[in-house]
Formats: C-alpha cells, sequence, structure tokens
C-alpha cells in the first residue's frame, strides 16, 4: 500500500508521492502533512472510491429535477408545445421511479460497505425518505399515465408530486453529505 499523507489544517489526505510543497487541498506549507494510515481496508477503500451510491443519486436526482421543470411547463404553458412537452413530462416522469429504486438499493450497498449495517438512526432516516421518495414519483407516473394530461388538475397533481419528490432528494443529499467521509473502520 502506497505511504499516505493527510494535511492537519483540511484533512486532504493524498499518496505522498503526488505532494509537492504545499497541500494540493488547502495550499499550506507540505510541514503541515502528516503520515496517514488509512482505518479501512484496501477492498472496501476500492468500492467505496467507486462512488456507485453519488453517481447513481446524481442520475436521479437530475431525473427528478428535469420532472419538475417539464411538469411545470406542461402545466403552465398548455398551448403550442403542449404535446411535445407531455411527450417528453412523460419520459421523465416514467423513467424516474426506476432511478429512485436504484438510487435506493444502491444506498443500502453503500451503507452495508460503510457501516456493515442499515440500521444506523441516519440510514433509517435516509431509507425512510427514499421511500416517500420512490412514492411521489411513482404515484406521478400513474397520473401522467392513467389520466389526461390535458386535465390541469391531473397536470398540478404531477407537479406537485414531483416537487414533493425533489424536496425528498434534497433532504437525502444533504443527508449523505454529512456522511461522506464516515465510515467503519476495517
Amino acid at each position: 500500500m502506497a505511504e499516505l499523507l493527510r494535511c492537519r489544517s483540511c484533512g486532504y489526505v493524498v499518496k505522498a508521492g503526488r505532494v509537492g510543497d504545499v497541500c494540493p487541498a488547502c495550499g499550506v506549507p507540505r510541514k503541515m502533512m502528516e503520515p496517514w494510515k488509512d482505518p479501512v481496508s484496501e477492498r472496501r477503500r476500492f468500492l467505496l472510491e467507486l462512488d456507485m451510491h453519488p453517481i447513481i443519486d446524481h442520475f436521479s436526482v437530475s431525473f427528478a429535477t428535469c420532472a419538475v421543470v417539464v411538469a411545470l411547463l406542461v402545466l403552465l404553458f398548455p398551448g403550442a408545445l403542449f404535446q411535445s412537452a407531455t411527450e417528453v413530462m412523460h419520459v421523465f416522469v416514467g423513467v424516474l421511479p426506476l432511478a429512485v429504486i436504484a438510487s435506493y438499493i444502491s444506498g443500502l450497498y453503500d451503507g452495508k460497505l460503510r457501516f456493515r449495517k442499515t440500521t444506523t438512526p441516519v440510514l433509517r432516516t435516509k431509507k425512510a425518505l427514499g421511500l416517500f421518495f420512490f412514492v411521489f414519483s411513482a404515484v406521478a407516473a400513474v397520473f401522467a399515465f392513467a389520466f389526461d394530461a390535458s386535465l390541469t388538475w391531473v397536470r398540478a397533481a404531477i407537479v406537485v408530486l414531483e416537487v414533493l419528490g425533489l424536496g425528498c432528494a434534497f433532504v437525502l443529499g444533504r443527508r449523505g453529505k454529512d456522511l461522506l467521509g464516515a465510515f467503519f473502520p476495517g
């Protein structure tokens, strides 16, 4: 395993061979760097550094954001581009529940990898929020495909459900950000 250094100022960890005269992250002098031993096994570190869950999360959050924007366009501008915008909305609203499921599954895997269990208080909260995110996106998809999109109440319901889902995604992201550097050693 390569020799690692950790910056005492900012906590940045880097291979010793990649450090010049200053910390690559914050710029303090190299003398602020100290030897560091990774508390996570090489195999687990490799899996954690694949960043599967954050990547999949970004996909589902992007879809959620697009679903809200397109659903708002369909609601607010039912004129000239209504048919095209409705078709685009169907794509985003239809794929979003699948993206949320993928994100949920990758989150369970990531939680198990980091903490060896998924029953910690923060992970229980994230699982509940992920379930709500899925329910809101799935119900929005049902509204989009089972009802006539030319009805204002249908379009409004889809917007409300997608906004609620995006709210869940926002809180999930904040909770996930808090866990980025956390993991169970070993």
